[in-house]
C-alpha cells in the first residue's frame, strides 16, 4: 500500500510508529508499528527516491530489501518479540548491536547503554527513597554516612522506612513495591535534582543543542538547503515545547512523592503516562541529533546532505499531539529540498552502499 510521504500524517504515535535504526541505508529510521488484526508493519519513506511512503508487513522486509547481517538479526528479534513501542525497539536494538553485527564501536556503545541504563535505575530508586523519608521527616545523616549499600546502611534504611510507611498509612511492603514502581518509569527520564540527567532528558538537551546548531546554520550559510535546516530547528523547537511541558508536570508530580504514595491510583498512571509520551515524543530523535553531530565536523557539503537525509525521516509530531501544522510547512519546504547526490542506495539493483552504511554505524556508535 502506497501513501503519500508528505500528504500522509498520522494522528497518534501509535499510527507513526517507532522509529528503528537499520543500518541498511534504505531502512535506517523506518517505522514499525501495528497494523490490521496487530500484525506489525513497516512505513518505509521516499522509495526509489520518490515521494511515496511504502506500508510494507514486517515480514516481507526482508524479501523487499537486501539488508545487512546486524539488520536481519535485528528484524528477526523484533518479529519475535513484537515489539513496536519506543522502549520495546531500543531493547531489541542494543541487543543486535551488543552481538558486534554493527561494528566494534557499536557493540561497546551498547554495552555501555546498558551500564548506564543499570546504574540509572539504582540511582533514581536511591533519590526517591530519600525523598520519601524527606517528605516525611525522616531524614537520616547516620544512613547517608553508613551508606545504603552496607549491612548498617540497609538496617538504618527498613526502619526508616518502616516509619515512613506508618506515616503514611501504608504497609511497609506496599511502600516498597510503590518505590520500585515509580523508579521504573521515572529512570529513563530521570529526576531533576539527580546528579546525572536520565536518557530522555539527555535526548532534550541534545535536541535543544541540535536546534540551535540548526538555527545558526540556517542563517550563516548559503546553501539551498538553508531553508530545510530551518524548518528542521523549527520542528524540533516544537518538540521542545512539548516535552518542556510535559516535563514541568512529571517533575511537580513526582516531587510530590508523598501525596503521590497516598493518592496511587490517579498519580501514578498520569506519572507513567508522561514518561511514555516522553519517549514517543523523542522517538526518532537519537539518531537525527547524531547523525548532525557526525555532520559538524564535516564540510559544507557534506552538511547539506546530510540535512537533506534528516529531512526524509524527521519525527513529525502525529496531529492529536500539535496544534501547529507542520505538514503544510514542510510541503513548503519540498519545494526547496534537493536530495543528495549519493544515493542512499540503488533499490533497482540492490546495491549497497558501503559508506553510507559506515555512516550510519558511525551514528550507531555515538547515540546507543
Amino acid at each position: 500500500m502506497l501513501k503519500g510521504a508528505i500528504d500522509y500524517a498520522p494522528s497518534t504515535f501509535e499510527e507513526r510508529g517507532a522509529a528503528v535504526a537499520f543500518t541498511t541505508p534504505l531502512l535506517s529510521q523506518t517505522r514499525v508499528r501495528r497494523g490490521e488484526r496487530t500484525k506489525l508493519e513497516v512505513l518505509i519513506p521516499a522509495l526509489s527516491e520518490g515521494m511515496g511512503t511504502y506500508v510494507v508487513p514486517w515480514k516481507a522486509v526482508p524479501e523487499m530489501v537486501p539488508m545487512t547481517m546486524h539488520d536481519r538479526y535485528l528484524h528477526d528479534l523484533i518479529v519475535k518479540e513484537e515489539a513496536c513501542s519506543p522502549q520495546e525497539i531500543r531493547r531489541a536494538t542494543l541487543k543486535a548491536a551488543r552481538r558486534g553485527l554493527a561494528g566494534p564501536q557499536a557493540a561497546q556503545a551498547a554495552r555501555r547503554a546498558l551500564e548506564e541504563d543499570e546504574e540509572q535505575s539504582t540511582l533514581t530508586h536511591y533519590l526517591l527513597l530519600l525523598s520519601i523519608l524527606k517528605a516525611v521527616g525522616l531524614e537520616s545523616p547516620e544512613m547517608l554516612k553508613a551508606g545504603i549499600g552496607t549491612e548498617e546502611g540497609q538496617r538504618l534504611t527498613r526502619q526508616l522506612m518502616a516509619r515512613a510507611a506508618d506515616s503514611l498509612k501504608l504497609e511497609a511492603n506496599l511502600l516498597y513495591a510503590r518505590l520500585a514502581e515509580v523508579a521504573a518509569a521515572v529512570a529513563p527520564v530521570g529526576l531533576a535534582q539527580s546528579p546525572k540527567p536520565g536518557r530522555l532528558l539527555r535526548g532534550m538537551q541534545e535536541l535543544k543543542g541540535f536546534r540551535d546548531s540548526m538555527t545558526q546554520w540556517a542563517n550563516e550559510v548559503p546553501n539551498d538547503a538553508a531553508p530545510v535546516a530551518a524548518f528542521c530547528a523549527d520542528v524540533a523547537q516544537h518538540t521542545i515545547g512539548i516535552g518542556d511541558a510535559i516535563l514541568a508536570d512529571f517533575q511537580r508530580r513526582v516531587d510530590a512523592i508523598g501525596p503521590l504514595m497516598r493518592d496511587w491510583e490517579t498519580d501514578f498512571a498520569v506519572i507513567r503516562t508522561h514518561a511514555r509520551r516522553m519517549a514517543w515524543l523523542l522517538d526518532g530523535w537519537t539518531h537525527v541529533t547524531g547523525a548532525w553531530e557526525v555532520a559538524l565536523a564535516e564540510d559544507r557539503q557534506q552538511q547539506a546532505l546530510t540535512i537533506n537525509e534528516l529531512f526524509r525521516i524527521l519525527p513529525l509530531l502525529p496531529k492529536k499531539e500539535s496544534r501547529v501544522d507542520m505538514l503544510g510547512a514542510a510541503k513548503r519546504v519540498k519545494s526547496v529540498h534537493r536530495r543528495s547526490v549519493r544515493m542512499l542506495e540503488d533499490w533497482r539493483t540492490g546495491e549497497m552502499d558501503v559508506d553510507a552504511i559506515r555512516r550510519i554505524e558511525l551514528v550507531k556508535a555515538r547515540t546507543a
